[in-house]
């Protein structure tokens, strides 16, 4: 039994919803890229920290700091030196954090950003054998 599904039912167990049981919504507007491992530059204001990615995309990203942001707050990300991104911290749990950019990143910037993982494995030159 999922975690969801038991979560409703002690739900409905006290009254506090329907039986019918509806899935989560995935809310987001864009698929997110896993690059876990990598890390970037985050500054506010005066302070700087390290933000360690978890996913990306276009017009967000998630990942865990030790920075106390608030929600709401504005945020520079150095994505891709020395170019900063301006992103508005939209939640925040714990040492996670979501961000959400004010513009979104090219597609041919997104391609250029691999997670650690990804850029360890070793590439298959092409046309030789």
């Amino acid at each position: 039994m999922k975690l969801m599904e038991w979560a409703h039912e002690l739900k409905v167990a006290v009254g506090l919803d329907s039986d019918e049981f509806c899935p989560p919504v995935e809310r987001r507007k864009e698929a997110r890229r896993d690059v876990t491992g990598l890390k970037v530059i985050v500054r506010q204001r005066k302070a700087l920290g390290i933000l360690h990615l978890k996913n990306l995309s276009s017009r967000g990203t998630c990942g865990i700091t030790d920075m106390p942001l608030a929600v709401g707050s504005l945020v520079f990300l150095e994505l891709r030196k020395p170019h900063f991104f301006a992103a508005e911290v939209r939640w925040a749990r714990n040492v996670s954090i979501g961000l959400e950019f004010f513009r979104p990143v090219r597609p041919d910037m997104l391609e250029k950003i691999e997670s650690p993982a990804a850029a360890a494995e070793p590439k298959k030159r092409a046309g030789k054998h």
